[in-house]
């Protein structure tokens, strides 16, 4: 993976500032603050959040896939702020009681990324492919986390991932998570003659 392929904060920010409503703002939480994928979203509930206990439950994952991940907590304040005491339903309503589709949250994401001045098309073999996605939210949420300090295989939890192989890709782009894990445990001073 290449810089190009993440978010830095400072364009997470930016992007995050572009939001024109609560709806947005949670939206972008959800993705890049708990790392989850644009169906995910689209299909979470109400009944689905822990607000007290901090967690949420995605029960539509990949492969029908069910997982609790840790929910921060400004993304809950993003979620309360949307929710305004609603307590059932789709997070993000659609037409005809369904949930918002992923095209729609797609749209969104394209129209705050293009107010932040952070959207850019980019060419490819097949067609134009649009930098900021739902997918590159995902990408960064998992590279803060490891530069956080997170252990991958929470990580991996979080992501909802089967194998450990498919989380560990992100470390290939993060080598300072790998300086800082060998630094911690003392390995220097395991090879240093005493």
């Amino acid at each position: 993976m290449h810089p190009e392929d993440f978010l830095t904060l400072e364009e997470w920010h930016r992007l995050l500032a572009a939001a024109p409503t609560s709806r947005e703002t949670a939206l972008l939480w959800l993705m890049a603050g708990c790392g989850l994928r644009v169906s995910e979203v689209a299909a979470l509930r109400v009944e689905h959040l822990d607000g007290a206990g901090g967690y949420l439950h995605v029960v539509n994952g990949k492969g029908g896939k069910q997982r609790t991940s840790i929910l921060p907590k400004p993304v809950q304040d993003a979620l309360d702020a949307h929710l305004q005491g609603r307590d059932s339903g789709y997070i993000f309503e659609g037409r005809d009681q369904g949930h918002i589709s992923t095209r729609q949250i797609q749209r969104l994401l394209d129209e705050a990324a293009e107010k932040s001045g952070l959207q850019e098309t980019r060419p490819g073999k097949v067609r134009h492919r649009k930098r900021i996605t739902p997918h590159l939210l995902r990408h960064s949420f998992s590279r803060w986390s490891l530069d956080a300090g997170i252990d991958i295989s929470y990580l991996q939890h979080q992501l909802g991932h089967f194998s450990l192989t498919t989380t560990a890709i992100y470390l290939q782009a993060r080598p300072n998570h790998r300086r800082r894990a060998y630094e911690s445990a003392g390995f220097d001073n395991l090879l240093s003659p005493h």
